[in-house]
């Protein structure tokens, strides 16, 4: 009795394997198409394609739901097609809370209207579950595990769901199968511990019974021996004892000795059998004449045809993981824990550099792709222990051509190989480019974010430094500076801030004030870079304007011509504008403020000259611009060489003097207006570095405002200057922050345009103060 025991529960044991060996591969295969690409990213055609595919490598159909239970993709279904809103099922519920993996009881599909189950696997985005991805399981998969010839002849297995309901059956399957089992019966399985019971089976037969729960899943696999067949084994094998008996009782010593003599052999080949079976060779023929040789050799046989069945079926399921990893489109690898590399899909391959035969071991591969082996851990106890998937963190990855990436790991229990090794899947998606265009979009965003407060502190200029006779005079001078500002702006983004076209921008300002007939613009194809554009601008429309208000264009006769070449000898622009047929021209008694604009802008800002003539007949203009604000037929001229420093500085007698570095000329000249109304003496304005170095070696400032940016250049040469001659300076800027440009910046004063001409002067102020304290600015 206690052999059949024995073997009752044995084979409920590795029934339940078999269950849990199938069920780990369709979880492996959920947790590979959760970390899918096209999911990620909320392609569900593209995933459609990819779940199609599983399906047609695995035969397990793939379903995507919402949280509502909405579904979203059905492999059952092609693309496209209207699908219904599912019930919400236990397994969805406990999914969801958990956020786990779950295996359902026995349901009917709703598109299919047939008997399925499924595994429900949460797809986990920013730490929440949303959405529910399901693959069916095949229950013909599953009665195949319990056929009747892997059992003995009389025996009985099945599987039944945490309801009672019957999965699969050897016995009447295909009529029992989505029944459930009778109260009283299922009262008494239901919570069944592991071992032997005797109790009535479905049928009602008492036998011995065993039932070994699934580790993944919960169902109960079941194998009964009706009494029937327990009882008829030892009646047999004591009849068999008293014949025996009673054939040496008569035939005495003769009899026993020849009887000795046939047993020998067939012992000797029941151990042969034994040790081919160890071996897993084919058992060789066993004499039958003796029952209980005989039935140890079957025994044996069977054994031998359960084994062979069962490592068929590992070897089916490893051979359907194996091609799942290698399909998936993103890095996925598959090693035990000795550290055995079992199987590394193409895409890992591929995306790592690295060959087959150079990763052997998670060992080799660690020390290859990371620094000081700080990769993931791939905690085989924790991962096991707590049967889901781990997010592995992000990690620097070193490609074999020694390139840096960044991969996201993410590691999965698959259940255990065929010499009870423990595996686990790991998976990783390559965030490299991703982090670079985030890295860009913050870079695009700060410089946007620059250039809008530049553009906001040129606004305040002009607002601060417009001068008009009534509130209709200001609107309207200061609305024609910033749409001056406007048109360049859209004349630089038309280019992708390559630069503005010299005659488009002539052409605009005068167009705004006049028709074209009663201009003329002539000149060689010239483009103003993009940090001299707005300045540029500002020039054009104050001679328009003075044109249009007191100049030729303020007549219906006058006309104004613009003609501009390159200076061959020097490489410079000279831009000269005439005005003809308007009322006669006086020289001014006072300089105006546009004339004021116009001389800072072109001399300190775009480091030129300007010479004006009064002539009766209207204004005669000319302009120098050096050949770095320039270029002519895609070529930028070279910029000349920077003047030499003063090795021996002079000091004005008296007054605070304060040095302004800025390289827009509006918001120049309302910082200069600022500091002179403050009582401060200012040096500059400037909008060149090295006319910035020049001017503080010279004349030694006793305080400093410099623009962070100048002309596509930073100030910092000018603020290790003054820091070696213990000048205290701020900095003036459109960026929020100068953290991570210097180390040594970090106690200078930082003020973000735009700045109101209190806040500029207070903070010179507190410079000046802090400095007679002893403080220096620069560390």
């Amino acid at each position: 009795m206690a052999v059949i025991e024995d073997q009752v529960q044995d084979r409920a044991r590795l029934l339940a394997e078999d269950i849990d060996r199938e069920l780990a591969r369709i979880l492996a295969v959920g947790e590979v198409l959760a970390l899918s690409e096209s999911l990620t990213s909320d392609d569900l055609a593209s995933f459609h394609d990819y779940a199609t595919k599983v399906r047609d490598l695995l035969g397990t159909n793939v379903l995507l739901r919402d949280l509502a239970s909405q579904q979203l993709v059905n492999t059952r279904v092609p693309w496209g097609n209207p699908l219904p809103r599912n019930p919400i099922f236990d397994a969805d519920r406990a999914a969801i809370s958990t956020r786990l993996p779950k295996f359902s009881n026995l349901l009917t599909g709703a598109v299919a209207r047939t008997r399925l189950l499924i595994v429900v696997v949460p797809v986990i985005r920013n730490d929440e579950v949303k959405y529910l991805l399901s693959l069916t399981i095949s229950l013909e998969r599953l009665q195949s595990i319990f056929t009747p010839d892997r059992l003995p002849p009389g025996w009985i297995a099945g599987l039944i769901d945490r309801t009672g309901t019957i999965i699969a059956r050897s016995k009447s399957g295909d009529e029992l199968v989505g029944t459930k089992l009778p109260d009283e019966v299922w009262t008494k399985v239901r919570d069944v511990p592991e071992g032997v019971q005797h109790i009535a089976n479905i049928d009602r037969f008492m036998s011995l019974q065993s039932y070994q729960r699934s580790e993944y899943s919960g169902w109960l696999v079941g194998v009964s021996v009706p009494d029937a067949l327990v009882n008829s084994a030892p009646q047999r094998t004591l009849t068999l004892f008293a014949a025996g008996g009673l054939l040496l009782f008569l035939l005495g010593l003769a009899v026993a000795l020849a009887l000795a003599r046939g047993l020998a052999m067939p012992i000797t080949q029941l151990a042969a059998a034994a040790r081919a079976l160890g071996l897993g060779r084919p058992l060789s023929a066993v004499y039958p004449g003796v029952a209980e040789i005989r039935a140890v050799d079957e025994a044996l046989r069977d054994t031998a045809d359960l084994i062979g069945r069962r490592t068929a079926d590992l070897r089916d399921s490893e051979t359907r993981l194996r091609r799942v990893v290698e399909g998936a489109p993103f890095p996925a690898i598959v090693h035990a824990e000795d550290g055995e590399i079992i199987h590394v899909n193409r895409a890992w391959l591929d995306a790592s550099g690295y060959s087959r035969a150079e990763i052997p071991t998670m060992s080799d591969w660690s020390s290859r792709a990371f620094h000081d082996n700080a990769g993931p851990s791939s905690n085989f106890d924790r991962l096991h222990a707590l049967d889901r998937p781990l997010e592995e963190g992000e990690h620097a990855v070193v490609t074999s051509e020694g390139l840096e990436r960044a991969w996201a790991f993410r590691s999965a229990p698959i259940g255990r190989d065929g010499g009870g090794r423990r595996l686990v899947v790991t998976m990783a998606v390559d965030l490299t480019e991703r982090k670079d265009a985030e890295a860009r979009l913050r870079l695009l965003m700060g410089e946007v974010d620059h250039r809008a407060k530049n553009a906001l502190a040129v606004v305040q200029s002009i607002v601060i430094l417009s001068r008009a006779e009534s509130p209709a005079d200001f609107a309207e001078v200061v609305q024609g500076r910033v749409a001056a500002i406007a048109r360049a702006h859209t004349l630089l983004a038309n280019t992708r801030w390559s630069g503005a076209d010299l005659t488009t921008m002539i052409r605009q300002e005068l167009e705004a004030h006049t028709t074209p007939g009663r201009m003329d613009i002539s000149g060689v194809p010239v483009t103003i870079v993009a940090t001299s554009a707005q300045a540029m601008s500002i020039v054009l429309h104050e001679l328009t304007i003075n044109a249009a208000k007191h100049g030729s264009l303020s007549k219906a006769t006058g006309r104004v011509a613009v003609a501009f070449e390159v200076d061959q000898r020097n490489g410079t622009l000279v831009l000269n504008w005439e005005e003809n047929g308007g009322p006669t021209v006086n020289t001014p008694k006072r300089r105006g403020f546009g004339t004021l604009i116009i001389e800072r802008t072109i001399r300190n800002q775009l480091g030129g000259e300007e010479d004006r003539q009064w002539d009766p007949a209207g204004l005669r203009f000319r302009m120098v611009l050096p050949a770095h604000h320039f270029m002519t037929s895609g070529i930028v001229s070279a910029a000349p060489m920077p003047r030499p420093a003063n090795d021996e500085p002079t000091r004005p007698s008296s007054g605070v003097r304060v040095l302004l570095v800025e390289d827009e000329a509006l918001t120049a000249l309302a910082m200069a207006h600022a500091v002179e109304e403050a009582g401060y003496q200012v040096l500059g304005p400037v909008g060149r570095a090295q006319d910035a170095i020049d001017m503080a070696q010279t004349t030694r400032p006793d305080v400093a405002v410099l623009d962070f940016n100048l002309l596509g250049q930073t100030s910092l040469p000018i603020a290790r200057v003054l820091a070696s001659m213990g000048v205290p300076f701020l900095f003036c800027t459109g960026y929020d922050s100068l953290n991570g440009v210097d180390p040594d910046l970090r106690d200078v004063t930082v003020l973000t345009k735009p700045v109101s001409p209190a806040d500029l002067t207070t903070a010179i102020s507190t410079l000046l103060t802090v400095e007679a304290g002893g403080v220096t600015s620069l560390r």
